[in-house]
């Protein structure tokens, strides 16, 4: 959505509504905005989200009154019957189209199927739901007396299509501060201009670049040999981190135009020294969530390295299953659980981690393989032939001409990934995102890199007449 002429349109409006209509209303413009933006991608989207929305504000005001009048038995019925009939939304929505299509022989037909096409969003307001009634019941936060405000918590519409997953401790405030934000503060649309460009820059000159060669290789990996497989998986891992980064800091961006600040969703992943650095550095919404509403409840580490083990397995099944249906995902899941598990093994018999950013690169990219198969077959077939096939010099003109691959496409691919890694490099030296360290550079160096972004996406962006841009690759999850 975020690279349609809609969004700005709609951007656009909301922007000039909100700055110039009495500030009393802005909750109200935000909540309204969001609603329309779900209802644009999906009517059907916009329902579950309203029911969802209203269902949780209710049944957190009710555990609150029921904790605080000392019916704890009540309120932790409450909260675990809520959480089981969300995940057992969430779940039927994930699986039943598996499903009916499994126990259908695959005839199901079409309009049946789209009914439990999973809504968008659906993944991410869930658990944000699920982590604000939890929060209610074990006393962390006050249930949010006005729907207005947490409707708002959970549609905003940057963050609704795929994140982050806002803690309400966190945003809910942010909120309530809305009419303290001034249309004009330089500092704040200036680093707002500059997420936004720089997420278009990773999405549309990077990934979407990337999607062309990628989707070619995964599509047919019997046409190539053990390099361009490589190649195929390395891409891929580029590709997949530059177009959910990319959306998190358009959305951080969109997000702070309004006055808000959203969660830093990565912090330079694939410069991570271990498995668990990197789960530190990725998804950051994400891991957090798990280490705190399933890790920790479960144990964590507080029961020895076998407990700790188990826990970190049952994590990662649990990440595999949020994130799709497929046996790949799961494999997915498990693979980052291994890691896990060697990783405190060799901790504790006194690993000090040499050599861990390469090791650990590669073997978040070899899971990456799984995760875009389209099922785990297609996955091992993939890894099969990426260790067999060998390298055919002969037929790499015959390959490359299949990629439509040409001195300005490489070109312009390994610039665009050089670019990546300096800046990624860059800030984590500095421990600051690039929209934010360039504020502190001069002016004529501020503009330079918007000029220069500017130019990149107009120039080398994937874009124009007859050419769909790839969808963000989260949505669908």
């Amino acid at each position: 959505m975020f690279v349609s002429a809609f969004f700005f349109a709609f951007l656009g409006i909301v922007i000039m509504l909100f700055f110039l209509l009495p500030v009393r209303f802005r909750p109200a413009i935000l909540l309204v905005s969001s609603y329309v933006f779900c209802g644009f991608v999906e009517i059907r989207a916009l329902m579950v989200l309203v029911i969802i929305s209203f269902s949780t504000w209710a049944i957190g005001l009710k555990i609150e009154k029921l904790r605080t009048g000392g019916n704890i038995f009540f309120s932790k019925v409450c909260v675990i019957t809520a959480v089981v009939i969300y995940c057992f939304i969430l779940c039927g929505y994930k699986y039943l189209p598996c499903i009916l299509t499994r126990f259908g022989g695959g005839q199901m037909p079409e309009g049946v199927l789209k009914q439990f096409i999973m809504p968008v969003g659906l993944s991410f307001y869930m658990f944000q739901a699920i982590g604000y009634l939890a929060d209610i019941y074990q006393g962390k936060s006050r249930a949010e007396r006005s729907f207005l405000l947490f409707g708002c918590h959970l549609s905003f519409f940057p963050k609704l299509v795929s994140g982050p997953i806002e803690r309400e401790r966190d945003f809910l405030p942010q909120l309530k501060s809305l009419s303290k934000v001034k249309a004009w503060d330089r500092g704040r649309l200036s680093t707002a201009f500059t997420y936004m460009l720089w997420g278009y820059f990773m999405k549309m000159v990077v990934a979407d670049r990337l999607a062309v060669t990628v989707n070619k290789i995964f599509d047919n990996p019997g046409g190539f040999d053990s390099f361009w497989l490589i190649v195929g998986m390395l891409f891929y891992t580029i590709q997949i981190y530059c177009d959910f980064a990319g959306y998190s800091y358009i959305a951080i961006g969109c997000a702070k135009i309004f006055g808000l600040t959203l969660t830093q969703n990565f912090k330079a992943p694939y410069l991570a020294d271990s498995i668990s650095d990197f789960w530190r550095r990725w998804h950051v919404s994400l891991s957090t969530w798990l280490r705190d509403y399933i890790y920790i409840p479960l144990g964590g580490n507080r029961k020895g390295v076998i407990r700790k083990c188990v826990n970190t397995l049952a994590v990662f099944l649990i990440c595999g299953m949020w994130h799709g249906s497929g046996m790949n995902f799961i494999i997915w899941g498990l693979l980052h659980g291994f890691y896990s598990i060697v990783e405190t093994v060799l901790r504790k018999i006194g690993w000090k981690g040499q050599g861990g950013q390469i090791v650990t690169f590669f073997s978040v990219a070899f899971a990456w393989i799984f995760f875009r198969a389209d099922n785990a077959a297609a996955g091992f077939a993939y890894v099969g032939r990426m260790f067999t096939a060998g390298v055919n010099l002969g037929e790499w003109n015959t390959m490359g001409r299949a990629l439509a691959l040409n001195r300005v496409e490489i070109g312009v691919t390994l610039i665009g990934i050089t670019v990546i890694w300096l800046v990624d490099s860059l800030c984590n030296r500095k421990k600051l995102h690039l929209p934010v360290l360039i504020q502190y550079k001069e002016n004529a160096s501020r503009y330079f890199v918007f000029y220069l972004l500017i130019m990149a996406i107009f120039i080398f962006g994937i874009y124009g007449p007859g050419y769909h841009a790839e969808q963000f690759i989260y949505m669908q999850f």
